[in-house]
């Protein structure tokens, strides 16, 4: 086994990615950045209400009628992936993402309790389009 075979995918969407307040909490744990693209447009995005740190909620389409949202493809060692999921806090969780080209992953994914108030905001493509909007 190498060693990035012995190294774990996660997705990140949000306040995680590159340049983002929680980005810190993964290279802490000897995160490497893999890369930047999409997932299957199967997921919605939506714009979580409350919290010091703002953050996107996504959400796996039963009908699998979404959006293509951007994310960030991370690996981690498996110590540090348990220590850094261990402090996700709900309503997140780490679910299995699809990303465009077929990958399965493990990344970010939103209970549903948490988007009745929150904005959709899937049409934008992702985080960093949000905040960019918000910005204008």
């Amino acid at each position: 086994m190498t060693a990035s075979e012995s190294r774990i995918k996660i997705a990140v969407v949000g306040a995680h990615l590159t340049g983002q307040p929680l980005n810190y909490q993964l290279t802490e744990e000897q995160g490497t950045w893999v890369r930047s693209c999409r997932t299957q447009p199967i997921y919605k995005l939506y714009a979580l209400q409350g919290g010091s740190i703002p953050k996107p909620g996504l959400i796996r389409q039963a009908d699998r009628q979404g959006a293509a949202i951007e994310v960030e493809v991370w690996e981690l060692p498996p110590a540090g992936f348990g220590r850094f999921v261990a402090n996700i806090p709900s309503p997140l969780g780490i679910g299995t993402l699809v990303l465009e080209d077929g990958e399965e992953v493990k990344g970010f994914l939103c209970e549903p309790f948490a988007i009745v108030d929150a904005p959709d905001i899937s049409h934008l493509g992702g985080w960093r389009a949000y905040l960019a909007e918000g910005k204008k």
